[in-house]
């Protein structure tokens, strides 16, 4: 759909489950998780504009990891030629690497953990992610060729959910060590770990601006899940959805000016848009009936 709601279009088409959805950096391509097949593998479409109302259709779907497991949260490359995701076989999971036409498929950490939920580095060098291999769930660092893996926390506590900073120089994570999650922020040795959040809510699901200014992240410190937003060195924490109905997962636009997140005030779950350019006001952009979730932004391509 468009940022303000309209021309929503049903890309995928199907009776199955298609979620966890990622536009490809030059906006051309979507990946997303899809169990059409019997367990869920890792596809990719092209995105076809062509005009009128209706502006995109999927076109050439790909499934690209076609392996026994379960293959779930894909992630693009900067260079948008490759793709991780975490795949869960033999009750293991590991996190595997493919390019863009199924082709070069690798697993890259290769433990007996569970290794899951990596992300690039901005400038594709790098992967972080969460692993339970010594024990309990750490977050660790490695090269987009899966090596030198080296552990960053350590600690009994669990730290999950790692992202690198648009300026790749920061790690923000997760973590309860103090007895329910924070927001860290850390170097990317692992070095100079700040709670940024610390109050006595569970605060999850932070994402980075595109400026690496500010953080949006998800809190019940007030009794219900809203969305928050704070610097970076986690001053001025805002509470921008300010609703008692259930909020949760927000993100930013591309563009910085928007913030989207999934929200129940209506009576299912929404997407819905915080226009920081306009006045700081809110919009329900998908009302329908059915439950609507796992938001990701396009970049705009000519």
């Amino acid at each position: 759909m468009d940022i303000n709601g309209l021309n929503q279009i049903n890309l995928s088409q199907n009776a199955a489950r298609d979620k966890y959805p990622q536009f490809s950096p030059d906006g051309s391509k979507l990946v997303f998780a899809s169990d059409r097949e019997g367990d869920y593998d890792i596809f990719i479409m092209t995105l076809d504009w062509y005009g009128g109302y209706i502006r995109y259709k999927g076109i050439e779907l790909i499934n690209l990891s076609n392996q026994v497991g379960i293959d779930l949260y894909p992630e693009f490359s900067p260079t948008g030629f490759e793709i991780v995701f975490e795949s869960l076989q033999n009750d293991n999971y590991e996190i595997f690497s493919v390019d863009t036409l199924g082709n070069n498929r690798s697993n890259l950490t290769q433990s007996i953990g569970q290794d899951r939920k990596p992300k690039f580095s901005s400038n594709g060098q790098h992967i972080v992610f969460w692993s339970n291999r010594d024990g309990n769930d750490e977050i660790y660092i490695m090269t987009r060729e899966g090596l030198n893996q080296t552990k960053l926390t350590s600690n009994t506590s669990y730290d999950i959910n790692p992202r690198f900073s648009p300026s790749d120089d920061k790690i923000i994570f997760e973590s309860n060590r103090n007895g329910n999650f924070d927001i860290y922020i850390m170097n990317l040795d692992g070095s100079d770990k700040i709670n940024l959040t610390n109050n006595t809510g569970n605060n999850r699901y932070a994402s980075f601006s595109p400026n690496g200014e500010k953080i949006v992240f998800e809190s019940d410190r007030d009794g219900n899940k809203e969305v928050y937003m704070m610097n970076l060195d986690g001053s001025d924490q805002i509470n921008i959805s300010n609703h008692d109905s259930l909020d949760t997962r927000g993100i930013f636009s591309t563009d910085g000016l928007r913030v989207a997140w999934i929200s129940n005030r209506d009576g299912n779950k929404e997407i819905y848009s915080y226009d920081i350019d306009e006045n700081y006001s809110v919009k329900n952009l998908t009302r329908n009936f059915g439950s609507d979730e796992n938001i990701t932004y396009q970049h705009w391509y000519e």
